[in-house]
């Protein structure tokens, strides 16, 4: 019974300091609108390849500690969006009504799903002012 006890709380201590080190790691980069990659510890944009494989990007894990992982991409770049089984660009005027109407335009989030938004910040190539830099979640992030 007490080994039991001892069990669960060491698994709850260990997941506090995870979580706690995790903010630690998201304060580090969030000022810059970056994730913390806890394999190298370099920040960097989201929805960039960064350090993972070809065919995938660093994103926002939901539900996590906010730090960055690496998943597959839905389509082959992150200016496209996947709809019914199709990657349409974003930029692209003769299909962007598939996507959005009106004068929505698609967006990312940090943990790589897209919806219509009225608010689209975007340079050529994610250089940027990406339309991340919007995204809720750096509203956690901490002024000191």
């Amino acid at each position: 019974m007490i080994n039991k006890q001892l069990t669960k709380s060491l698994l709850v201590l260990s997941l506090v300091v995870v979580l706690c080190l995790g903010q630690d790691q998201f304060q580090q980069c969030c000022k810059e609108r970056r994730l913390y990659y806890g394999e190298d510890g370099q920040c960097y944009l989201p929805l960039q390849q960064g350090p993972c494989k070809f065919g995938e990007w660093i994103i926002m894990e939901k539900g996590g500690s906010g730090l960055g992982i690496c998943k597959k991409t839905p389509c082959e770049s992150n200016i496209q969006f996947l709809k019914d089984g199709q990657c349409i660009y974003g930029v692209d005027l003769t299909k962007r009504g598939l996507l959005c109407g009106g004068a929505k335009r698609p967006w990312y989030s940090v943990y790589g799903e897209w919806e219509c938004k009225t608010r689209y910040l975007s340079l050529p190539f994610g250089s940027i002012s990406d339309k991340t830099t919007q995204d809720p979640v750096w509203q956690d992030c901490r002024s000191s």
